[in-house]
C-alpha cells in the first residue's frame, strides 16, 4: 500500500463496526470515529484507490486486535500528515484558443469589473507586407465566459521579439494596450479602446533610435502610465523610461533612467505611487544582472531606486502587481541561484515594501526549468504567479499558474495547463470573484489537460543596493500614428501553428 505517493484520484472509505474513516483525493476532510474490534486488509484496485476487507475477529484472535489498532492509527497519522500538503481541487471553467492560420503569441491578460477578460499579444495571420509575406500585428480580444465578444488588430507595423504587448483596464472600463510600432525605426505605442472595441486614440513616443513599451498601468484618477526601454536618449546604450498620459492622450510628463534596460515592468499602488522595474548590470560584470526598481510620485519625482540581486541573473520579465497595503510584487526568473555560471533557470517572486525594503525573495517552482511570466494580486490578498515549466505537465513544455500566500511562505495551490506539445504561460489576472484568468500560447489543438502541480519555494540570498544614477526628462516626442484598428477573421477553432489561449479556472 502506497499512502505516501497518492495518485491523481484516491478515495479511501473504511467502514467496519463503529469505524469510519473518509479521505478524499485532496485529503482536506478526514473523519475518524472510535474503533471497535476490527481487522482491515488493504489491496490496491485498478484505479489506484484502496479497497478493504473487514473481518470480525474470533475470540482466539483478540490478541492481534491491538496490533491492528496500532497499524490503523499509523495509517491515520500518515493521512493527517498528507492533509498538510497544499490543497488542490482547481476547476476548469473555460479554455478558448484564438488565432488564424499563422502564429499567435499571447503575452498578457487583464480583467474588467464585469468578469470579462482582455487578451493581447502578436499575430501574423491577418496582414501581409509589401512582399506578400506575413506581417506581425498586435491583437486584442475581449472574451466573456469563454466566448469572443470582439477582436481587433492594430494596423500599424510592429516588431516581434523586441517587447511584448501589455494591457490594462481603467476604472471607467477603458482598455489600454502598449507595445512597439516599427514606424520611425521603432517607437513605443499606446492605444486606448472603449469596452465595445472602438479605438479612441493612439500615441507613439520616442526619439531617433529604438523605443518600445513593455508595460502599461492605470490609476483610479484616470491617468495611464507606460514603461519601456529606449536607445534614443542618454550616454549609455539603453535606458528605462516612464511616461504619464491623461485619459485624452496628452503626455503629462516623461522620465528616463539611463544605463538600465530589459524586461520592463510597471504597476501603480492605491496611493498613486508609480513603480517601474528593469534589468541592470551588476557592477561591471557583463554576465550578471539585477532587478532595478524605481518608485516615483504621481508628479514624476523620484522617491527611491533599488537593485535586488541574487545568483547570476535575476529579471522582472513577469511584470509587477500592487497590493492593497502598498507592497509590490515582481515576477520573473533567476539563473544560477547559488552561483557557478549561467545554469539552471527558475521562476522568481519578489515582495518589496513601499520603502524599498525586500520583504521576501522566493525561487519557484521545480528547480528544473521554470520562468515567471505574469503576476497578480487576488481579491483575497494572495499572489497569483503564472509562467512556463519544462518539468511538469503532459507535454515538453506547459503553462502553469500558482497561488502563493502573501507572506511567501508556501504555494497553496498550483496547476499546469497544456497538451502534448509546447505551451507557454503569458500572463495572469484575477477576477472580482477570485477566479483566475491565465494567458497562454499553444502549439496544438485540444484536448488539453489541467493538472495538479506540486510547486515549492526556496529563498536564495539576496542583496539590496542603491544604484547610482538620476531620473531626467529625456525630451522625447509624441506623434499620432496614421493607423487604425480592424476586425480580423480570428477563430476559436484551432487552425494550426501556434495560437493564443485564455484559460479560466478556480484555484483554491
Amino acid at each position: 500500500m502506497k499512502v505516501g505517493n497518492l495518485e491523481t484520484f484516491v478515495l479511501l472509505v473504511l467502514r467496519c463496526r463503529g469505524v469510519q474513516l473518509v479521505a478524499d483525493h485532496t485529503l482536506r476532510a478526514v473523519q475518524l470515529y472510535p474503533i471497535s474490534a476490527v481487522q482491515v486488509i488493504f489491496a490496491p484496485n485498478r484505479r489506484n484507490a484502496m479497497t478493504h476487507t473487514c473481518v470480525r475477529p474470533s475470540p482466539v484472535r483478540r490478541n492481534g486486535i491491538a496490533v491492528g489498532k496500532v497499524l490503523f492509527a499509523s495509517l491515520v497519522l500518515v493521512l493527517l500528515a498528507l492533509a498538510e500538503r497544499p490543497a488542490h481541487g482547481q476547476v476548469l471553467l473555460t479554455e478558448t484558443t484564438w488565432g488564424g492560420t499563422g502564429a499567435e503569441v499571447a503575452t498578457a491578460v487583464a480583467t474588467a469589473a464585469d468578469g470579462s477578460a482582455y487578451l493581447v499579444g502578436s499575430t501574423d495571420s491577418f496582414a501581409f507586407d509589401q512582399f506578400g509575406q506575413p506581417a506581425t500585428r498586435m491583437f486584442i480580444v475581449k472574451l466573456s465566459n469563454g466566448a469572443v465578444i470582439w477582436q481587433r488588430i492594430w494596423n500599424g507595423p510592429t516588431i516581434v521579439g523586441v517587447t511584448d504587448a501589455s494591457v490594462a483596464v481603467a476604472a471607467d472600463g477603458s482598455v489600454y494596450v502598449a507595445g512597439i510600432t516599427a514606424d520611425g525605426g521603432g517607437d513605443a505605442v499606446l492605444m486606448k479602446f472603449d469596452p465595445n472595441g472602438n479605438l479612441l486614440w493612439v500615441r507613439a513616443w520616442g526619439g531617433n533610435q529604438s523605443d518600445s513599451a513593455g508595460a502599461v498601468a492605470t490609476h483610479s484618477d484616470g491617468s495611464v502610465y507606460v514603461a519601456g526601454r529606449t536607445t534614443s536618449f542618454g550616454p549609455s546604450s539603453a535606458g528605462v523610461f516612464v511616461l504619464k498620459f491623461d485619459p485624452t492622450g496628452t503626455l503629462v510628463w516623461q522620465r528616463l533612467w539611463d544605463n538600465a534596460a530589459g524586461f520592463e515592468a510597471m504597476t501603480v499602488s492605491p496611493d498613486g505611487s508609480i513603480y517601474a522595474a528593469s534589468s541592470k548590470l551588476r557592477g561591471n560584470d557583463l554576465s550578471q544582472f539585477d532587478v532595478m526598481v524605481l518608485k516615483l510620485t504621481s508628479a514624476g519625482a523620484l522617491v527611491w531606486a533599488r537593485t535586488y540581486g541574487a545568483g547570476e541573473v535575476v529579471d522582472a520579465r513577469g511584470g509587477m502587481a500592487a497590493a492593497a497595503d502598498g507592497s509590490i510584487y515582481t515576477a520573473g526568473a533567476i539563473q544560477a541561484a547559488k552561483g557557478g555560471g549561467i545554469i539552471g533557470i527558475n521562476a522568481l517572486v519578489l515582495k518589496i515594501g513601499s520603502d524599498g525594503s525586500l520583504l521576501f525573495g522566493k525561487e519557484c517552482c521545480t528547480k528544473g526549468g521554470d520562468t515567471g511570466e505574469g503576476i497578480a494580486v487576488a481579491p483575497d490578498g494572495s499572489i497569483l504567479l503564472a509562467g512556463t515549466t519544462t518539468v511538469l505537465g503532459v507535454g515538453f513544455q506547459d503553462a502553469f499558474v500558482a497561488r502563493l500566500e502573501s507572506t511567501g511562505k508556501k504555494v497553496t495551490a498550483a496547476a499546469t495547463w497544456g497538451g502534448t506539445g509546447f505551451e507557454s504561460g503569458g500572463g495572469v489576472a484575477a477576477a472580482a470573484d477570485n477566479t483566475v484568468r491565465l494567458a497562454a500560447t499553444t502549439s496544438q489543438g485540444p484536448p488539453y489537460s489541467l493538472l495538479d502541480a506540486s510547486l515549492k519555494l526556496s529563498a536564495p540570498k539576496f542583496t539590496v543596493a542603491t544604484p547610482t544614477g538620476a531620473l531626467v526628462d529625456p525630451a522625447g516626442t509624441v506623434s499620432i500614428p496614421p493607423h487604425g484598428a480592424s476586425v480580423p477573421a480570428g477563430s476559436t477553432t484551432y487552425s494550426g501553428n501556434f495560437e493564443s489561449a485564455l484559460i479560466s479556472l478556480t484555484l483554491p
